[in-house]
């Protein structure tokens, strides 16, 4: 029957597994020896006369269930491990079904307490997560606490702070009841993975949140556009690479050159141009020689 559910990734259960997974737990336990044999959800009970489902079962048809019923050593966790597949998917009914089956199981073996005790309170969060705090005080009061054993026992006081929270609507009670650091701590890390999941998604009106079911799994975005590993570049495309590299140097390189030629043919012009000026200049007559002249002519006069 699990085999069904082998590395199903979606949140619905398929209707074949489903089934194959509640005749399962029949085969463990008779229905007419479960109590919550109501919350089946598929197929009819072997035990039930299919015309008359609601007739109570006679003397020797409970005396024919007990036979069938599984009393090995362990067999209770098998069906365990299916209380676990429903409650993944989100079939509360049908884990609150399989949890009433290991229930009778461990009632009818005469040893176990434990084990028994978190079974309760199995059950009890299965039918507060379902909605129905009603159901969960009434086979609280009725079945649960007439075993001395789970009087006294943390699983018993986790069940009770939880409906009774749920019951009188006080999300600060619920808060406080399954708090990982509160007062039932020890009785929650007692409990499976997805029961202490399916505690923190209780609610103090209505059913307790669900994963949104997807009907098809994700699927992976492939990209339109196939991306071309980088190869590594030919002998010929490193060397125009080398050639385009030493050119944008040199053009790097070449306005600071231009500059430099700019300012030496700058200094020579200027050079070259004050040379012409002093030519000129040498070139041109002041009339200072005349006055050496005159100066000359004077001298030679004799003034006495």
């Amino acid at each position: 029957a699990v085999a069904w559910t082998w590395e199903e990734e979606t949140t619905l259960l398929d209707k074949q597994a489903l089934t194959s997974l509640e005749e399962a737990v029949e085969a463990h336990v008779p229905d007419v020896l479960n109590n919550y044999s109501l919350y089946r959800q598929t197929g009819v009970s072997k035990f039930v006369d299919p015309s008359d489902k609601d007739a109570k079962p006679s003397k020797q048809t409970l005396i024919l269930a007990m036979e069938h019923l599984v009393k090995t050593p362990y067999a209770h966790e098998s069906v365990q491990e299916l209380i676990d597949t429903f409650v993944r998917f989100g079939e509360y009914r049908s884990a609150l079904y399989a949890c009433g089956a290991v229930s009778c199981m461990l009632e009818n073996d005469g040893v176990s307490t434990l084990t028994l005790s978190r079974s309760y309170v199995m059950e009890t969060i299965l039918a507060l997560s379902m909605g129905d705090p009603v159901t969960a005080e009434r086979q609280f009061l009725d079945r649960h606490v007439q075993k001395t054993h789970y009087l006294s026992s943390r699983e018993c006081k986790l069940a009770e702070d939880l409906f009774r929270a749920v019951l009188s609507r006080d999300s600060d009670a619920l808060n406080e009841a399954r708090s990982p650091t509160g007062s039932n701590k020890n009785g929650l890390a007692s409990l499976h993975a997805s029961m202490r999941d399916l505690v923190q998604n209780l609610r103090v009106s209505g059913a307790a949140r669900k994963k949104r079911p997807t009907s098809e799994p994700a699927t992976e975005i492939q990209p339109t556009t196939e991306i071309k590993p980088a190869s590594e570049p030919s002998a010929e495309e490193k060397s125009k690479g080398l050639k385009l590299e030493n050119v944008d140097k040199a053009e790097e390189i070449k306005p600071k050159d231009k500059d430099s030629d700019d300012k030496k043919l700058d200094s020579k012009k200027l050079e070259n141009e004050l040379d012409t000026v002093m030519a000129d200049l040498d070139g041109i007559d002041f009339g200072e020689k005349e006055e050496d002249d005159d100066n000359d002519d004077d001298d030679d006069i004799d003034l006495r």
